[in-house]
């Protein structure tokens, strides 16, 4: 593809078994060419993204790719093409909504340190618990999608309200 060193977000060319054709330069940090794209997918989300990219010719799909060593969260955004019988992949990433996410974790947190209500109960450590246990399942992000997240956030709230109105 013409330019295609140009564009400014990770962009690959895959065949149909999932080998790099080419890429955009943020493409190549992710793979070169001839190497396998399901390499970097999450080794229980391959058979998703092999099935739903099979089935459906365009689409977007959230899926944990690795990048640096690292898992991060990415909406994929692809289409094939029949005249060169590849895939157009588009690779965005959700760093920052879950950056947004990690922050109010944090003022979860800091809530509880910090609340002025009264506790009828001697200490918090029960709640504690309790939401730690959610904010480490939340820390491992490759488990988790997007609505995931925020039910569990919901949850970690209703505990944090129930902790400080008893």
């Amino acid at each position: 593809m013409e330019n295609l060193h140009l564009c400014p977000i990770p962009y690959l060319l895959i065949d149909r078994k999932f080998n790099v054709i080419d890429a955009s330069n943020p493409g190549y940090e992710f793979l070169d060419v001839g190497e396998n794209f399901l390499s970097i997918v999450e080794e229980e989300s391959s058979p998703k993204f092999a099935r739903m990219i099979h089935r459906v010719p365009d689409g977007t799909m959230e899926l944990n790719l690795k990048k640096d060593d690292a898992f991060g969260l990415f909406d994929l955004h692809y289409r094939f093409s029949d005249h060169h019988q590849h895939y157009h992949i588009a690779i965005i990433s959700k760093d920052d909504q879950y950056q947004k996410v990690s922050e109010k974790m944090n003022g979860l947190f800091d809530l509880m340190g910090n609340s002025p209500f009264p506790r009828k109960k001697a200490n918090g450590n029960e709640a504690l618990a309790k939401v730690s246990s959610l904010y480490l399942k939340l820390s491992n992000t490759s488990d988790w999608n997007r609505q995931e997240v925020m039910d569990k956030i919901k949850e970690i709230e209703t505990l944090l309200q129930q902790e400080l109105t008893n």
